[in-house]
């Protein structure tokens, strides 16, 4: 089981690596588009369809990275008093009630829109260059499938702390 864990760990931060330069490409395309737009007056009808998928793609990809970092935004006002099997105690439950049910709808949910998306070849009508909504479909099922996986080996490695069993280092 440590295994498994350590690949969803490897492969998420492996992900989030990734992400961090894609970060640097949004950010160019960005500043690529205003320049276009307001400096030459030449706005493009791709890239903002482009810069949309782009953060898009940079959102969800990064959800599991940020949770094996344990990077998510929380109110603490109660779990900082409990103890480390409190906090584990804690984790567990709220993960079995909230995030397993919501995140595993959001992959269901993921899952036949991205089916959908590749059935009818969907394009995206914003602009008149019907972009292909399959590619950033994909790309968000993944990333909520990652943030999924990372949830487990976070429920998985708090029940064993709520067990008494130490972890491996």
């Amino acid at each position: 089981m440590e295994r498994i864990l350590k690949t969803i760990d490897r492969m998420n931060e492996w992900v989030g690596n990734w992400i961090a330069v894609l970060v640097y490409v949004f950010i160019g395309l960005v500043c690529f588009e205003v320049l276009l737009r307001y400096g030459f007056n030449k706005p493009t009808i791709q890239l903002p369809v482009i810069v949309t998928m782009t953060a898009a793609a940079t959102y969800a990809l990064s959800f599991g990275n940020i949770m094996r970092n344990d990077g998510h935004v929380r109110i603490d006002i109660f779990s900082r008093l409990f103890s480390k099997r409190g906090k584990a105690f804690m984790e567990v439950v709220l993960g079995a009630l909230f995030f397993f049910p919501v995140i595993g709808g959001l992959v269901a949910s993921a899952a036949g829109w991205t089916w959908y998306a590749w059935s009818i070849d969907e394009r995206d009508t914003q602009t008149f260059w019907y972009a292909r909504i399959g590619p950033i479909r994909t790309v968000v099922l993944i990333g909520l499938l990652l943030f999924l996986m990372q949830g487990f080996a976070l429920f998985v490695r708090n029940l064993k702390i709520l067990l008494g069993r130490k972890e491996k280092p």
